[in-house]
């Protein structure tokens, strides 16, 4: 009987099938990625005395001090929220955490107009903090709050209730029990999602450009402004070494950390509702976290409906007039249709990615799949305009960027679905005279279909609001709903102000339409 068994085939014998489905995406990382980085670090190694200029150590000041400020922030916000849901039964908490995810994939020219209809020079709150670095920390912390939140509760999830209890038995108060247990205990992980926000804030591009202005702009819109009007290839690539240091620095520590993190499983448990000042906190973050995250959201949606004689279609209208240039139809009908592309590819490079990264157990492909997410679309599109100059007028080296942005997302949610899968399911098929093909298909697709879906709806939203590459590659014609805002925005008037909101709206609604529909509730980028 035991003769019959077919064994898990070894890591030797799985060799020559992973690295056949490594092949298509390692070439595409070297062309796409490694090779722009090279010839940008070789082109910036020469021009590395503009660091000595005080304009160029002002920006870079800047772009870190921000980012820090707006990791730390997030933390003081979102971490005791966390803290206080995972110890509380709080009504909502399923549907807060799930619609968390919503800013994460708004596009960030939905976001900056947001702001700016808020706290703007004609703001509905008459509040006007433009000119100030308050409105750019508002911006960061509108996309990484709900990501501190949902990292910082998962890891207060984990630490074990018996070790809380025992502190209260011994006397100490509910907060000097978080402090001395909790936290150390998930601090860990706390600390990685610092990490990641301070990661995404130095990287940002389209709220600095928007919401800092001259003063407020960071590292990336100075290596936008030198490449798009200066044209400075070489000190833009100068910035792009340094932040690439910043960034290899700042990955580095968050690989350390989420290695150490864990702290065990979460642990089902029976809470008490929060009393007294506990609910009241509790209570008071959720309002301030909600007003962060979707008032902006809102007061887009309401300006692209409100002008000031009041309710209007005009600024629809306005968007479907043969005069409108670019025109709706050009940008709707680009903007889906590179997004369509993008996540053909995206779902291919990216799912041979993940299964050679899961057959071969290597450290260095799993590493790899993060490389692209730790370089910034401006950087890219840098070293792209160096490397392939002869190329900038076809469609294809955008969507190469495209596909490099967002196949990582595919990858990343896979990973872990594979890892869980247990092997007895698929031997017990083969033990059954299942072919590998007949496995596939009826063991390892339905348990891996969730995540893909998950991966799937990021990877489009990403895409769809993509603007910082598109910015620097696209042409006229490939005018698309995140470039016709942009410009819109940058015209005086009420009717270019309506049908940016306008455009914001449909945006929005684009993503979120894609998210629904492609999400299965079950997928994390990890």
């Amino acid at each position: 009987m035991e003769k019959n068994i077919q064994r898990e085939p070894s890591a030797h014998s799985r060799f020559p099938t992973s690295a056949l489905l490594a092949l298509p995406p390692l070439l595409f990382l070297t062309a796409f990625l490694l090779l722009p980085l090279l010839r940008t670090l070789r082109e910036g190694g020469l021009s590395l005395g503009i660091l000595g200029q005080p304009y160029f150590q002002h920006r870079l000041g800047w772009t870190l001090a921000q980012a820090a400020l707006s990791a730390l922030l997030a933390l003081l916000i979102g971490g005791p929220l966390a803290y206080l849901l995972s110890r509380s039964r709080v009504p909502g908490t399923a549907l807060l955490l799930r619609v968390l995810l919503l800013p994460f994939v708004t596009p960030t020219l939905v976001a900056a107009l947001g702001l700016l209809s808020l706290f703007g020079p004609r703001g509905i709150l008459h509040l006007d903090l433009s000119g100030t670095p308050a409105l750019l920390i508002l911006g960061n912390l509108f996309f990484n709050l709900p990501l501190t939140i949902r990292l910082a509760y998962a890891g207060f999830l984990r630490v074990p209730p018996n070790l809380l209890g025992a502190a209260r038995t011994l006397g100490a108060s509910s907060w000097r029990t978080a402090l001395t247990v909790a936290l150390p205990l998930a601090w860990p992980g706390l600390a990685a999602g610092m990490v990641l926000v301070f990661l995404y804030s130095a990287l940002s591009f389209g709220l600095p450009l928007l919401l800092g202005g001259e003063r407020y702009g960071t590292l990336e819109v100075e290596i936008y402004t030198l490449t798009a009007y200066e044209l400075r290839l070489n000190e833009a690539s100068a910035l792009i070494l340094v932040q690439l240091l910043v960034t290899l620095i700042a990955t580095a520590a968050y690989v350390r950390l989420g290695s150490g993190g864990g702290t065990g499983m979460a642990v089902a448990q029976s809470l008490p509702r929060p009393r007294g000042w506990t609910a009241l906190l509790t209570y008071a973050l959720i309002t301030a976290v909600l007003l962060i995250c979707f008032g902006p959201l809102l007061t887009v949606a309401l300006g692209s409906l409100h002008g000031r004689s009041g309710f209007t279609f005009a600024f629809w209208t306005g968007l479907l007039s043969p005069d409108a240039d670019p025109g709706l139809g050009l940008m709707l009908g680009n903007t889906l249709r590179f997004a369509g592309l993008t996540l053909i590819f995206a779902t291919l490079l990216g799912g041979l990615h993940a299964f050679a990264t899961y057959l071969s157990h290597s450290k260095l492909l799993d590493l790899l799949s993060l490389l692209p997410l730790m370089v910034s679309p401006v950087s890219l599109a840098v070293g792209y305009l160096l490397l392939y100059p002869a190329l900038r007028a076809h469609l294809a080296l955008l969507i190469a960027a495209y596909t490099l942005l967002a196949s990582p997302l595919i990858t990343r949610s896979l990973l872990p679905a594979l890892r869980a899968i247990p092997t007895r399911l698929s031997e017990a098929a083969r033990t059954l005279g299942a072919t590998p093909a007949r496995v596939w298909r009826s063991v390892t697709l339905p348990l891996i279909l969730p995540a893909l879906r998950g991966g799937a709806a990021l990877a489009l939203s990403t895409v769809l609001g993509e603007f910082a590459a598109t910015l620097v590659l696209a042409r006229p014609e490939w005018a698309t709903l995140s470039t016709g805002l942009y410009a819109r925005l940058g015209h005086p008037g009420e009717a270019n102000l309506g049908e940016a909101c306008a455009l914001a709206t449909l945006l929005m609604l684009l993503s979120l339409a894609a998210f629904s529909a492609l999400d299965g509730g079950k997928g994390e980028v990890t």
